[in-house]
Parts: C-alpha cells; sequence; structure tokens
C-alpha cells in the first residue's frame, strides 16, 4: 500500500458524522493548504426510521451524499471501511484495519469522536471507535511488533502529534470556524437521509457553534478535547 501522508486523518462512525462536528474545522485547514482524509467506518444502513427504506439502498444513498459533502469541504479522499451499521466491534483485526490508515497516512492530527461523552446512553459505534482510534494511536502505531505483518506492506511506525476528539463534555481547545460556517452548512445539508428539515437542523448547528464560540472573540467556533500523544513507548 502506498503511503500518502495527509495533515489531518478523521476517523467518522458514520456518515455524517464528521461534517457535522469537525465540518467547519476541516474546511479551515483546506483553506491552509493542508491536506485532509476521511475515513467512514460504518455504512450507515441501518440509519432510517422508515421500513420501506432497505439497509443496501441507504447505505449507497448515504455514501454519496458523504462523498459530496467531503467535496465541499475540500476533503482529499474518503475511506468507506464499510462495517455494517451498530456492528463494530473492538477487535484486534479492526485495531489492525485502523492502525493501517494511520500508518498509510501518517496524519500529524487524527480526528474522531470522544468515547467518554454520554458514557451510560449512547451510540456503541461512537464509543467503540473513538475508543479503538486512540488506542491504535498509542501505543499500537509506536512499535513494529503488534502487526508486523505491516511492514510488508511498507508500513512502518509513526507518531501522531495530537488527537482532536469531537462531541466534547469538557472541551479544551476552540477552532475558530467564523470563515468557514457556510462551508460547514452546505456540507451538511448534503446529508438528505439524515434531516428531516433543513431549516431547523441549520439552526441547531448555528446555535452550537455560537455556544462553543462563548468565553472567546470568535463568531463561531467547534469545540474538542485536544490530546498529546506520547511521543514514545
Amino acid at each position: 500500500m502506498a503511503v500518502k501522508p495527509v495533515h489531518l486523518l478523521a476517523f467518522a462512525p458514520h456518515p455524517h458524522d464528521a461534517d457535522g462536528t469537525i465540518g467547519g474545522t476541516v474546511a479551515r485547514l483546506v483553506k491552509e493548504g493542508k491536506d485532509v482524509v476521511f475515513v467512514i467506518v460504518t455504512n450507515g444502513d441501518k440509519g432510517a426510521i422508515d421500513p420501506a427504506v432497505k439497509p443496501e439502498a441507504l447505505a449507497k444513498k448515504r455514501e454519496k451524499e458523504q462523498l459530496k459533502s467531503a467535496e465541499i469541504l475540500g476533503v482529499r479522499e474518503v475511506v468507506f471501511m464499510k462495517v455494517p451499521d451498530l456492528c463494530t466491534e473492538d477487535t484486534p483485526a479492526f485495531r489492525k484495519d485502523l492502525l493501517r490508515m494511520i500508518l498509510t497516512y501518517r496524519p500529524e492530527i487524527i480526528a474522531t469522536r470522544d468515547p467518554h461523552n454520554s458514557p451510560y446512553v449512547s451510540n456503541r459505534d461512537h464509543r467503540i471507535v473513538g475508543r479503538c482510534v486512540l488506542d491504535t494511536v498509542w501505543p499500537y502505531a509506536l512499535s513494529p511488533n503488534w502487526f508486523p505483518d505491516l511492514q510488508n506492506e511498507g508500513l512502518v511506525v509513526h507518531k501522531t502529534k495530537e488527537v482532536l476528539l469531537w462531541t466534547p463534555q469538557d472541551p479544551n481547545y476552540r477552532c475558530d470556524i467564523t470563515g468557514t460556517i457556510d462551508l460547514k452548512l452546505k456540507a451538511v445539508a448534503c446529508h438528505k437521509t439524515q434531516i428531516p428539515v433543513w431549516e431547523h437542523e441549520k439552526q441547531v448547528i448555528l446555535d452550537k457553534a455560537k455556544r462553543e464560540a462563548e468565553g472567546t472573540e470568535f463568531e463561531y467556533a467547534e469545540a474538542f478535547v485536544r490530546v498529546k500523544i506520547p511521543q514514545q513507548l
């Protein structure tokens, strides 16, 4: 597998998750000339309440929506892992797949869902993806000994500098998205299968971005837990 270094690699549990949480930050990084790649773990095939909507058809629609949304944000590439919705499991095979992505794209920054938000009632894909990404960033990515066969693919150890966890309970970092809020809105609007009433959703996004900017000089922001990753085992 060819190595394709990027600035930011985002692991989203479902289509739509990254756009609505880190979309403004991604658009800002792209405007600054930095490369971003999305990895979408599940296909979102269960994300509908209408029994007439079949899972296979929904997965195809959601993939198209995600590609269109990512294009608006300027994302360089979207990788679909195509795990069935709510079927993510913390297994060595899954962690190896995540590690392969990290060693291939060699990001300075990784972004994913905060696995600790809503500790009792939350989507299991959110919890498992967030936790497994953190486990993979450190210590897995720092040693060739966990999955040594990846070296046969030309993939060697990598030190990611930091992780941004979206939807945190106690953020310690806010990114100014005042200049990219419009791109975020356009991107999220692509996910029509997930948004029954756009004007309501738009207002929810704007209100949240204003709240997350409170205490800063920004008009709109996205809030994260920013985790500095140890650079040695």
